[in-house]
């Protein structure tokens, strides 16, 4: 598939019961561009877990989906202490690439969760991409909730984000109090012409 192009597409499809979509990146993936699509679809008591590197080109879009977590969801290679949707590890969006989760419905019901976590080591942007989260709405009952815990390695950092990208949060809803919108666990990094751009929420 060298230089081609390669669509993959998700929709309407039902994940439960500790059901875990492991998104595992090949950053060496002999493809011209990749093009990933998460939509309509609904995880119940389940995790969407993108991690590690992908090739130059891709485009990840995680749209119109529906989550709901009531407990910790269990996945092999990553220790996970509080129930989360969406669980990422490691996850490097480089040279030309996106990932983009809008128009989405988290819902948590646990006590200490948080509905987007970057788990392991830190979210890195680089290279003219792009990371964001617009226009979801938040339902998040239990208490101590946050919506977006970038967690990341006391080694490195929560988010880095180099070389002309940028993190773009927008235009999301919580229809609850939390704890926390958005939590760092340890230090934020913004270099050369690159931003974090956080707006209307």
């Amino acid at each position: 598939m060298k230089g081609d192009v390669a669509n993959i597409t998700f929709d309407g499809c039902t994940w439960r019961d500790g059901a875990v979509l492991l998104l595992l990146g090949d950053a060496h993936a002999a493809v011209g561009s990749l093009n990933i699509f998460f939509t309509s679809n609904t995880f119940n008591d389940a995790l969407l877990s993108p991690e590690g590197g992908f090739p130059p080109h891709t485009n990840i879009t995680i749209s119109g989906n529906r989550f709901k977590v009531t407990r910790v969801i269990s996945r092999s290679g990553l220790d996970m202490w509080s129930p989360s949707c969406v669980a990422m590890n490691g996850l490097a969006i480089s040279s030309d690439s996106a990932v983009v989760l809008s128009g989405n419905v988290f819902q948590s019901v646990g006590t200490s969760s948080s509905a987007i976590h970057v788990r392991g080591s830190a979210l890195r942007v680089s290279w003219h991409s792009l990371f964001a989260v617009m226009g979801n709405m938040f339902h998040m009952d239990g208490g101590s909730a946050t919506l977006i815990y970038l967690e990341g390695s006391f080694q490195s950092s929560s988010l880095d984000v180099l070389n002309n990208s940028a993190v773009v949060i927008r235009d999301n809803i919580a229809s609850r109090p939390v704890d926390y919108f958005m939590l760092f666990s340890w230090a934020l990094r913004v270099e050369s012409w690159s931003a974090v751009v956080f707006q209307g929420n």
